[in-house]
């Protein structure tokens, strides 16, 4: 009773500390007065370190691209109250962008709701859905979740849906027939992130959620097959440890970085998250890749499967010969992500418009 009394103590004080930090936005945007504005919502204050890389590469390829706008942040904790309280600070000009991701779909409803809930209350302004994989499951609950959304997409005028790979572009011109749909490469691969670090240990980066489609038994192949190879193996996932540690921008700016330096500082990673994937190519670093239960990680590869250090493989058999390559690999070109940059023109076209 006495720790139940506790949680809900700590979650009343969280909840105080986030209205005042969305209140001081709005001071913010009182005082600064500014013309062209973005507003970015639900922003990631998950765990998930994929979404946090996500949520810095966004912002660095607005200030990259739109170097006169000014760029508000509402994350998933504070954007519903600032909503509530402070639409009206929101004018018909100003542009409403929506976090990227693998959450569209009625597998994380939490996210779900909380882009419904922007687009509900923002009927008039444009809106842009950073690169996205949707997904609906094929049962009652994923059809009409899809029903509710369609019915939703095709009331408002200039929504524009982005999809990060062609199944999802493809889904989301079928199901949003009346909204603008786009395609680019997931937004972390607009940037590289090489240094000069020594490399000196096996990566596994292996999902333990309901994403994953590999066995235990395939998982102890894959940790087994690094332990063979190396001194060191680090285990790893693209999880912080505590959820509150990546809340500011300069925890999750620190968070990612030591990520970062993680795969950088790595022989060869093995993963089936796509953001395992992502952070091994943007650093240069050799992975080998297996899918999970949706296309969203063979759909990224395939904008960068001409990386030789990168390669995608359905079963241990076919790791196992991988990692033999890799590990023989003698040299390979950096990520330079120049090749892939006018892919992303369509979105800053649309945003543009």
């Amino acid at each position: 009773m006495l720790k139940r009394s506790l949680i809900k103590i700590m979650s009343a004080y969280i909840k105080m500390l986030d209205k005042r930090k969305a209140d001081k936005i709005a001071r913010l945007i009182k005082s600064e007065n500014k013309h062209k504005r973005f507003f970015l919502f639900q922003t990631p204050t998950h765990s998930n370190i994929g979404d946090h890389a996500i949520a810095e590469a966004q912002l660095d390829f607005l200030n990259a691209n739109f170097p006169g706008h000014t760029v508000y942040e509402l994350n998933q904790d504070l954007m519903v109250y600032f909503i509530e309280k402070y639409s009206s600070l929101i004018n018909k000009n100003d542009i409403i962008l929506l976090h990227g991701g693998g959450n569209f779909g009625n597998e994380y409803m939490r996210e779900e709701k909380l882009r419904t809930f922007v687009i509900q209350n923002f009927p008039n302004n444009k809106i842009v859905v950073f690169p996205q994989t949707i997904h609906y499951s094929n049962d009652i609950s994923g059809k009409e979740q899809l029903q509710a959304i369609q019915r939703l997409f095709a009331g408002h005028p200039n929504l524009t849906l982005t999809a990060r790979e062609n199944v999802s572009f493809d889904l989301m011109k079928e199901y949003f027939p009346s909204n603008k749909v786009i395609l680019t490469p997931d937004i972390v691969l607009s940037q590289s992130q090489l240094k000069n670090q020594p490399r000196s240990y096996g990566l596994e980066v292996i999902r333990a959620d309901q994403e994953s489609i590999l066995s235990n038994s395939d998982k102890e192949q894959v940790h087994q097959l690094l332990v063979s190879n190396f001194d060191q193996v680090i285990n790893s996932d693209m999880h912080a440890e505590d959820s509150r540690t990546v809340k500011t921008l300069e925890k999750r700016k620190a968070v990612l970085e030591f990520k970062l330096s993680q795969f950088r500082s790595a022989k060869i990673v093995i993963t089936d998250r796509l953001h395992g994937m992502v952070l091994a190519a943007i650093t240069g670093t050799p992975c080998i890749v297996f899918s999970n239960y949706n296309q969203k990680v063979l759909g990224t590869y395939d904008w960068i499967k001409d990386l030789n250090y990168i390669r995608f493989v359905r079963d241990i058999g076919e790791a196992q010969k991988a990692f033999g390559e890799l590990n023989s690999l003698e040299s390979y070109s950096p990520y330079d992500s120049k090749l892939l940059e006018s892919m992303y023109n369509p979105l800053i076209e649309s945003l543009h418009e």
